[in-house]
């Protein structure tokens, strides 16, 4: 390549590839480094294999051989002590933790794994001459601090190790790690107050820590409360910080102490910016949540609206605050969040209809009805077309008239066009008696309806067409008890009137008092009153369905399977043409097999 390059380009274009070639080799002691790790890796196995073998001088022949080669594997010095513990020879491996130790004394898990066979000899002097060495071999390091105390635990006691802790605080200042660990120690020494103390001294200094000391505190038992209120009293006490205090807020949202939570977050709100602010209240606010406490999620968002940066971040902390006080059963804190949304938005515009509909929602459902009227007025006059007023407008009326109030009820329906308004025009027309213009109406708010509620008006329809005007007027009565709120009112009603009827009435008001039992409740009235449809009504269109509902219900009864299966059996034969058999067919084979699969019959 190069043989028609003058010659001293060539001897370039040679320098160039050697030093590419240089750069391309690994060094020499990575390739030892890795030949090294690669006899390390397979001495490990073999003396493993050799020990599951239970040839224990083997193995430990192997793991000193290999220290032999590489006196830093702290691996195999572990393995061997492993071995042997196993072989009963387990104060043998001292020397090898000392021979060890003084090559790298920086290695923290040798010195604990000496200090653990300490122990378990039961060697106290020992144990704390370890100690010594450690820190002094490592003076920087916590590790000789918390792994001493714990080996102090078990030779010297509580005491003595929580004594050590509080030395290695002195040289090394308030490290969390230590503190946590002293916390722990007081804990298991049935002393709660000073393991309050130690973690209240390390919250607020590492966020890890601190997730350790919250959690640690949640776990706790009686001991909990008095810790929890502690710690949260410790945090606000001078000098504190931003992130002491944090925690502490924290802590006390976890614990439910909100009082205390609210007190820590203003003390954080006042020594941050808005910025800093803004995302300690989102946090706090979210905390909030998780716990389930309405109320100082309310407070974080009422304080986030104060601290807004525009219009949009104001809507949106109104916004969740509406959210957290419908959740605390705060209805005229929402409702006043929600106004302030509204009135952010320019007249006319589709947001504001939004948010206003929204708030118009909440309010006339509560109690406060001149309100409802006088606000769903204004809504009328500025968005007369709005989809919404129908929905707003039903919803208040009927609530109207659960109070008595009839005239303002048909003022709220006044010129409102819809399936809402025409069904509550319906039922005022079925409560004042007029059977046909209701059926009418009924009739004409039936295509606008959700399936499963045109089928119930539908049916209600139906029957108020066929009965006599006693039937009627039960019908009427129980279905204008039950549209009202008060579908108990409305069975009694059906259970105590069906008899009064003439015969042919009393298949379509029994299947309206089960209909209505199934909302209100017990079963036992829909049962009932269904077995009655079987038994005495056969003939009646309301047959089909009750006799397969019936039988469901029979079914789902402990011994009740033998009955419901020779009433689907009745029912195939006497009307094999009704739309209910091919349900009726299925659950019937479900019920011969002996299947637990629920069954499902339509009405």
């Amino acid at each position: 390549m190069t043989a028609g390059l003058p010659a001293g380009e060539r001897f370039v274009v040679a320098l160039a590839v050697l030093a590419l070639g240089a750069a391309a080799a690994p060094p020499i002691a990575a390739l030892q480094n890795r030949s090294g790790l690669r006899l390390e890796n397979r001495m490990l196995r073999q003396a493993s294999a050799q020990e599951s073998r239970g040839e224990l001088k083997e193995a430990e022949a192997t793991l000193r051989e290999l220290l032999e080669m590489q006196s830093g594997s702290s691996a195999a010095v572990l393995a061997l002590e492993r071995v042997l513990r196993a072989d009963g020879r387990l104060t043998e491996v001292l020397p090898l933790f000392d021979r060890y130790i003084a090559e790298y004394p920086q290695t923290s898990l040798v010195w604990q794994h000496k200090l653990a066979v300490l122990t378990e000899v039961d060697s106290l002097a020992a144990v704390e001459t370890t100690v010594e060495n450690w820190i002094r071999a490592a003076p920087g390091s916590p590790d000789p601090y918390r792994g001493g105390a714990r080996a102090l635990v078990e030779v010297a006691g509580e005491a003595r190790a929580a004594e050590l802790i509080e030395e290695g605080v002195e040289a090394l200042g308030d490290l969390p790690l230590l503190l946590v660990e002293l916390g722990e120690i007081e804990l298991a020494a049935g002393r709660p107050g000073e393991a309050a103390t130690a973690w209240a001294r390390a919250l607020g200094r590492d966020r890890a820590r601190d997730a350790e000391v919250l959690r640690r505190v949640g776990e706790l038992g009686d001991e909990r409360e008095v810790v929890a209120e502690q710690i949260v009293a410790a945090m606000g006490t001078e000098p504190t910080t931003v992130a002491r205090l944090a925690a502490g807020a924290e802590l006390a949202l976890r614990e439910g102490i909100e009082s205390e939570a609210h007190r820590l977050a203003a003390a954080v709100l006042a020594r941050t910016g808005k910025r800093e602010a803004r995302g300690f209240l989102n946090g706090f606010a979210g905390q909030a949540e998780e716990a389930g406490l309405h109320g100082s999620a309310m407070w974080a968002y009422a304080e986030l609206r104060e601290l807004a940066g525009d219009s949009e971040e104001a809507r949106q902390a109104d916004d969740m605050l509406a959210v957290q006080a419908l959740a605390a059963g705060d209805t005229a804190t929402a409702l006043e969040a929600m106004r302030r949304i509204t009135l952010s938005y320019p007249g006319g515009t589709a947001e504001r209809r939004t948010a206003w509909a929204r708030a118009l929602g909440v309010l006339v459902g509560s109690s406060d009805t001149e309100a409802a009227m006088e606000q769903l007025a204004a809504f009328k006059e500025e968005f007369p077309g709005a989809d919404d007023l129908d929905a707003l407008s039903a919803t208040l009326a009927s609530g109207l008239l659960g109070r008595g109030k009839r005239d303002e009820a048909m003022a709220v329906l006044s010129g409102i066009e819809g399936p809402g308004a025409a069904l509550e025009r319906a039922f005022l027309l079925l409560e004042n008696g007029a059977a046909a213009d209701a059926i009418a109406a009924l009739q004409a708010a039936l295509p606008d309806l959700e399936p499963s509620h045109a089928t119930e008006i539908l049916e209600l329809t139906l029957a108020l067409s066929e009965l006599t005007a006693s039937g009627a007027s039960l019908a009427a009565r129980a279905a204008v008890a039950s549209h009202r709120g008060d579908p108990g009112h409305a069975v009694a009603l059906v259970r105590d009137g069906v008899d009064q009827l003439p015969a042919p009435d009393r298949p379509a008001i029994l299947a309206l008092g089960a209909r209505l039992a199934d909302e209100a409740g017990p079963a036992e009235d829909a049962i009932t009153f269904r077995r009655r449809i079987v038994a005495e009504h056969p003939d009646s269109r309301e047959y089909p369905e009750a006799a397969l509902r019936f039988a469901l219900a029979l079914a789902a009864e402990p011994g009740g399977r033998d009955e419901a299966v020779r009433i689907l059996e009745a029912l195939i034969v006497a009307r094999p043409d009704s739309p209910v058999v091919p349900g009726a067919r299925r659950e019937l084979r479900r019920m011969r097999t002996g299947s637990s699969r629920p069954g499902g019959g339509g009405r």
